[in-house]
């Protein structure tokens, strides 16, 4: 039981919001279709998983994030190494990509259209072109954080190019990089989402959309619900711990 203490905060804080949700259900401020009660969401949640429509949607989504994703990655880290270990093209470089890290994801689906049509190319690529800056800048910052006296020190030793990288400034910095890798997951998660909802057909976006047009306020809910614990899930289920992981293998946790 002591390893599912942590979880104790969240699942009170869950029931607190739930109860509060129901409250306000019972007290009628907004007809109940305009403002569904728990049990409804729940009902509606239940009806779309036994009809795998739910299943399905999150299998579409997740296999589309992952592709999306790592292509963010791999971009995001090149463009990151390139910008710290050439300091001129970095400095001419930095403002735009600090400039189209908060541009919205949104805006780039008109000429995702244009370029792809209604495709699923046209889906990655609003996740990919949505999380690439936002990967691109906390990659820098997180190797940047590397103490030059370090790779002076394996320069001497004659480590040089990818060796040097891979042995020291990629494990120096492996803690800031996770959560650098979090930061774009987030904004590719986001991305997905909000393009889905315009031109997908399937997907948890699509889901959300398909409730919007049919007024079902249920299944809109509903699958903001299953949205909001995707990304609890995979934020504690894997960023959080390999983010764990790496702090105790640099001794800034404690073992155990």
């Amino acid at each position: 039981m002591a390893r599912f203490r942590h979880l104790v905060p969240m699942v009170l804080v869950a029931v607190a919001f739930v109860g509060i949700w129901e409250l306000i259900v019972r007290l009628q401020i907004w007809p109940r279709y305009l403002f569904p009660s728990p049990v409804d969401v729940a009902s509606s949640l239940y009806d779309l998983w036994t009809q795998a429509v739910l299943l399905r949607a999150i299998g579409a989504t997740l296999a589309r994030l992952g592709v999306g994703f790592l292509i963010s990655l791999v971009l995001g880290a090149i463009l990151a190494f390139l910008m710290v270990h050439f300091q001129t093209f970095g400095k001419g470089i930095q403002p735009y990509v600090l400039g189209l890290q908060t541009f919205p994801s949104i805006a780039w689906v008109p000429l995702a259209l244009i370029w792809f049509g209604f495709s699923e190319a046209a889906l990655l690529f609003v996740t990919i072109i949505g999380s690439l800056f936002a990967v691109t800048v906390s990659f820098a910052d997180a190797l940047r954080t590397v103490p030059p006296v370090y790779l002076k020190a394996a320069r001497n030793m004659g480590s040089d190019g990818m060796d040097l990288i891979l042995r020291v400034t990629v494990p120096a910095a492996l803690p800031h990089l996770i959560s650098a890798a979090k930061i774009g997951w987030s904004f590719a998660w986001r991305s997905l989402i909000g393009a889905e909802v315009i031109f997908a057909t399937v997907g948890l976006g699509f889901l959300v959309n398909q409730g919007r047009d049919a007024l079902l306020l249920p299944q809109v809910m509903g699958m903001m619900v299953v949205i909001l614990l995707v990304g609890v899930l995979v934020d504690r289920g894997i960023f959080s711990r390999t983010q764990e992981w790496a702090s105790r293998r640099r001794g800034l946790l404690p073992s155990g």
